[in-house]
């Protein structure tokens, strides 16, 4: 299914969720020639995440991108830049037409090191802290989000939705917004009347976070993209606040281990969620270009 069918064709789309990933990172190790410079091999990279990346946007007719550093890139965030860099650099009637990028922040980076991120296209901030897996204690992300807030960012928060009433104060008190990636990313439990859900209704009504509509797949039990459960979830925020959801990709789909599902069904499924032209509209274009500036 192409995005330009329909009232899709009226207004430009903006992916929220993309992830930027080299090519060593997907390949074996036969595909990189070791006796290359770091440069050129990182060089060869970009190009080739551009192409693909660009034959998915012309599919989609998608006119803007959000990137995410993976976690396995650390604080390194030179290939990230050098990605969105080359991404802004195609033709603006072929593909993307502007890229942006969601850094994982070193908490000693110094402020002119954060407003070079700022000026190399960079407008967030990941904020990875799923249980057992932080990256920063709490006291250290609130700090952090102090800082942030300074440059105009926002706050990608990865954490399991169902653990948010845990931390929704803490979430109230901070500056600038703040968003949960894949549908609230509800992943121990999957009920409207849970507690973690309950919590992001009220975040979402003091105008604090935005939610993306990514990956259904990743809140499945079993993976399935048209998940009941999942559809349930994403419904009764779409009806909750349509005016702080977001969509995207999560292309290329980095958690899918066996055959990774097809961007179009996808897209085709998140438009099911959403029949009123109005809305598809506010989510599609509206709510990105306020939140990321498109």
């Amino acid at each position: 299914m192409n995005a330009n069918s329909g009232d899709t064709n009226k207004y430009c789309l903006y992916d929220c969720h993309a992830q930027i990933l080299s090519v060593e990172d997907r390949h074996d190790d036969k595909d990189v020639n070791i006796s290359e410079s770091k440069e050129v091999v990182e060089s060869k990279q970009a190009a080739s995440l551009v192409s693909e990346y660009k034959a998915l946007s012309q599919k989609l007719s998608v006119t803007g991108a959000v990137f995410l550093q993976p976690e396995d890139q650390g604080f390194d965030h030179q290939f990230l830049i050098k990605t969105i860099s080359e991404l802004n650099e195609i033709d603006k009637n072929q593909g993307i037409s502007k890229a942006f990028g969601v850094a994982t922040l070193n908490l000693d980076m110094s402020d002119d090191e954060l407003e070079g991120l700022k000026a190399s296209g960079i407008i967030a901030a990941q904020f990875i802290m799923t249980a057992g897996d932080e990256k920063y204690e709490w006291d250290e992300a609130e700090r952090l989000a102090w800082r942030i807030n300074d440059l105009g960012w926002s706050v990608d928060l990865h954490m399991d939705g169902s653990d948010l009433h845990e931390v929704e104060q803490r979430l109230s008190s901070w500056p600038g917004y703040i968003t949960l990636r894949h549908i609230g990313q509800f992943s121990r439990t999957k009920t409207l009347k849970q507690r973690g859900f309950k919590a992001l209704t009220r975040l979402i009504d003091r105008d604090k976070v935005w939610v993306k509509l990514s990956a259904p797949y990743n809140s499945s039990r079993t993976g399935l993209i048209d998940d009941p459960e999942v559809m349930e979830i994403a419904s009764a925020l779409i009806n909750w606040a349509p005016e702080r959801m977001i969509w995207g990709t999560n292309w290329p789909h980095l958690e899918v281990t066996e055959e990774p599902p097809k961007d179009s069904d996808l897209f085709r499924i998140f438009c099911n969620w959403i029949p009123e032209t109005s809305r598809r509209k506010m989510i599609l274009n509206e709510n990105p270009s306020i939140l990321y500036g498109f």
